[in-house]
């Protein structure tokens, strides 16, 4: 804008030009990205920034001559589900919106928008760092697709969002996407700030001093020569309300109340009124919406009103609210509570809660169902509490909240005495027992729910207790008796018809029969995934694929895993079920590892770890575990905090499938370093594995406590190389390992053997592993048999690098840096040809 048609004065506002000067490249890169969607590369483009940097106002400019489509995020106490999302399909999918898409159907109706043939307007998420869960995951998925479609996404959001926030972890998901584009909107400089307040009293320097060049607070200066430069927005605020007539100040209070974007329709024959405001450049009307310029100007004219006065406007926009119509019940939670109106809020977050939860919006789900808990204890009897207390801990569950969810079905247990409905009380109980960490505390409180469940005959109910105490035998690694639970829930599944109960069961028989060597097919596996997705159960059909991938892992199946893993990934990402692919990912890492890709796995293992990843305890778990055996086989230093941590959180569990890891690469990490020390831990985790029938966590157990000098012999549970070995025969145990595709294991059989033909076998396979105190054992076994001739180790240069050597590490520095094959031979003097080899 130029600088002689900048207003000047009281209530002057150039807010939108102020926003655009140094803004050139960023509007240029928001067009282009809009041809290019239209040319069928999409993508999407988060514009981020402190507040007021003028991100609505360069997305404005940028997308003006597109038709774009536009959805909010208000600072309500807790968001509307999937409301940027619902206000956007009002726009691109017409009258053929349904009025209740949840997260699935949403997505889905977007993406075939998206890709569709015709045009398509970009759609802008305005405000995301307010956005809910559920928009999230439907963000997340448009993200990931976007690339081959028509469409562009834009979403500006503030840059000031914790970790746990849901669009830091969506960013963090879409970090290595392609058509995934950050935009960061810089302040302004001194220079632009001088400009600005070029023929005005207000000092150039003072006034970057005071704004750091925010642009939306360089607008808010006051311009009347009279006055100095106000020091907050507040009081730039009130100089420009001061010269409006009273009712366009009524309106402004009563506008300040409603987060967001307003109906014209609530302001009725007074609109007129609010001319002079719009003038003043305090609020805006586009269409049949009326918003404040900026959120802090509505904050600002907020916090002057007095607690009373807050009160009616809220009462007051809620009965106009109401007379243009349905109000969504979040909002009428929202404005209820303010108003003081104890029932409507009450009536209206229970509702919300409900929506929110069908819709999928699990996070603010939960946050309605405590505020309706604080009020219903006044209101409802306790069986009804109850209800409410289940609803509760079953979206903590779904949103890993898991101590509160377990408090939550607590409090509803003890509403529940044995003299109520068994259904219930039965229910309440399993429900408990599902979110119990402690496996020795859930498998008690899941035959409680049976023993209550019972004698009612074939429920639901009961179906779903036997599957559930199925289940929580085979976590605890307990074979038998999950196979006798699971065939309990089948029969019972059947009988009652029940397909979840049916697919839980299946998943819990096959994870014990596949473990135990009965089941080298995985077909109870297998058979509940194909169960899962013919009855249409998401969840459960991503918890089978886990399940599988994981199961046939710990079997040594590595055909069956790594193939089930390929298959596994693929739907959660189709699905965006991240929670069980980072599980199935730490499984697939475990698998690689024993399998001798160690480069591969340190690499998966590196991202389940990294900071900002929300990962589940029990991935967590894998993880750790793999990071401490990588780094002891390897020769590293801090072996013990990994598995410091993973004994920590096993603890917590305290089942065998999760200490037994721990245990195991606790005594291989100490005899690795030389030490020998009695661990009672090793032994109490053994005989339990032995008690339970499980063949492999029972041989690798048992072998450590041979190593450590602590056994003679393994029992026939045992799988067979570990027996093998501890029975004599390390060559014979080493041909085991490696027809299972085991080559370290392999390599460590053959290094207790006197033949120097496995010792050299040994020996290249710890070489090329990178097994540095693996390599040293061999080779000083093959000097005390007289061999001279024994091969050189990796240079020192080669180890500093993880591996490579100095000129391949070079190389790998330079294609990091983004160069191509020719640029880095052209700046290291080396072919193209040789280049390539490297890389």
């Amino acid at each position: 804008m130029p600088l002689e048609t900048l207003p000047t004065g009281p209530g002057a506002i150039y807010a939108p030009d102020v926003a655009l000067l140094e803004r050139d490249g960023l509007v240029t890169r928001l067009r282009a990205a809009a041809s290019s969607a239209a040319a069928g590369a999409g993508s999407l483009v988060v514009v981020s920034a402190e507040a007021g940097a003028g991100k609505t106002t360069l997305v404005r400019e940028a997308l003006a001559a597109s038709g774009s489509a536009w959805g909010y995020c208000e600072p309500l106490s807790t968001p509307r589900p999937l409301g940027p999302f619902r206000d956007i399909a009002a726009h691109v999918l017409g009258a053929d919106q349904p009025q209740d898409l949840d997260v699935a159907g949403m997505r889905e109706r977007l993406l075939e928008r998206l890709r569709s043939d015709g045009d398509v307007p970009p759609l802008v998420i305005e405000d995301a760092h307010w956005i809910d869960a559920a928009s999230a995951d439907v963000l997340r998925f448009l993200g990931r697709r976007i690339g081959a479609t028509r469409g562009l996404v834009v979403v500006t959001a503030r840059t000031e969002m914790t970790a746990s926030h849901p669009l830091r972890r969506v960013l963090g998901d879409l970090a290595a996407e392609p058509a995934v584009v950050r935009l960061d909107v810089p302040p302004l400089s001194a220079a632009a700030v001088a400009r600005l307040v070029e023929g005005t009293p207000i000092d150039p320097a003072e006034a970057f001093r005071l704004t750091r060049g925010n642009a939306f607070l360089v607008s808010q200066l006051p311009l009347d020569p009279h006055t100095r430069v106000g020091r907050t927005v507040r009081d730039a605020v009130a100089a420009r309300l001061a010269p409006l007539e009273p009712v366009a100040r009524e309106l402004l209070e009563l506008l300040s109340v409603i987060p967001g974007r307003s109906d014209v329709g609530l302001l009725g024959a007074d609109l007129p009124r609010l001319d002079e405001a719009v003038v003043a450049g305090v609020v805006r009307v586009e269409g049949d919406a009326v918003e404040f310029r900026h959120e802090l100007v509505r904050l600002a004219v907020e916090r002057e009103l007095t607690p009373g006065r807050r009160q009616e406007l809220h009462a007051e926009a809620l009965r106009r609210m109401t007379a243009l119509g349905a109000v969504e019940p979040a909002v009428a939670a929202f404005h209820a509570r303010r108003a003081h109106d104890t029932a409507l809020a009450y009536a209206s977050e229970r509702a919300a809660a409900e929506r929110a939860a069908a819709l999928g919006s699990h996070r603010e789900a939960a946050q309605h169902y405590r505020r309706v808990l604080a009020d219903a204890e006044a209101v409802e009897p306790p069986a009804e509490l109850a209800r409410l207390l289940l609803a509760l801990s079953t979206e903590e569950h779904m949103v890993g909240r898991d101590a509160q969810a377990k408090e939550a079905a607590r409090r509803a247990v003890d509403l529940l005495p044995p003299e109520t409905d068994p259904l219930e009380r039965g229910m309440a109980v399993r429900l408990l027992s599902r979110v119990s960490f402690d496996e020795g505390e859930a498998g008690e409180l899941a035959r409680e729910a049976v023993r209550i469940l019972e004698p009612a005959g074939p429920t639901v109910q009961l179906a779903a207790a036997y599957a559930h105490m199925a289940t929580n035998r085979m976590i605890a690694r307990d074979l038998a008796e999950t196979i006798a639970w699971g065939r309990k829930a089948l029969d019972t599944s059947a009988e009652v018809g029940d397909a979840y109960s049916e697919v839980v069961a299946l998943q819990a028989m096959g994870g014990a029969l596949t473990v135990a060597g009965q089941d080298d097919d995985c077909t109870y596996l297998w058979r509940a995934v194909e169960r899962a997705r013919e009855a249409g159960l998401d969840d459960e059909l991503g918890r089978a694929y886990a399940n599988l991938v994981s199961g046939a892992g710990e079997a040594r199946l590595y055909r069956i895993s790594d193939a089930a893993a390929a298959e596994a990934l693929a739907y959660f990402r189709e699905h965006d079920l991240d929670g069980y692919g980072l599980y199935a990912r730490s499984w697939y890492a475990r698998c690689r590892f024993e399998q001798g890709h160690w480069r591969e796995a340190g690499s998966e293992v590196d991202l389940l770890l990294a900071d900002g990843l929300e990962t589940a305890v029990t991935t967590s778990l894998v993880a750790l575990v793999l990071r401490g055996r990588l780094r002891a086989r390897g020769g590293e230093l801090d072996v013990d905090t990994p598995l410091a941590a993973a004994a920590e959180w096993a603890g917590l569990l305290r089942s065998l499938q999760r200490t037994g890891p721990v245990v195991a690469a606790r005594a291989e990490a100490r005899w690795l370093a030389g030490g020998s020390d009695e661990d009672p831990e090793l032994v109490e985790t053994y005989q339990l594995a032995v008690t339970r029938g499980h063949p492999w966590l029972t041989g690798e157990l048992g072998f450590w406590l041979w190593r450590h000098g602590e056994l003679d012999a393994l029992p026939s549970v045992a799988a067979e190389p570990y027996r093998l070995h501890v029975g004599g025969d390390a060559a014979a145990a080493g041909e085991a390992w490696l027809a299972l595709g085991c080559p370290y294991e392999a390599a460590d059989a053959w290094a207790d053997t006197s033949d120097e033909v496995l010792l050299r076998r040994a020996l290249e396979i710890f070489t090329g592993l990178g097994a540095a105190p693996g390599r040293r054992r061999v080779e000083r076994r093959l000097r005390e048999l007289g061999v001279r001739s024994i091969p050189r180790g990796p240079l020192p240069s080669t180890r500093e690098h993880d591996g490579l050597t100095a000129r391949e590490a070079e190389v790998l520095r330079w294609v990091r840096a983004g160069h191509t094959d020719a640029e880095i031979a052209e700046r290291l003097f080396l072919s193209t040809r040789t280049v390539s080899h490297h890389v």
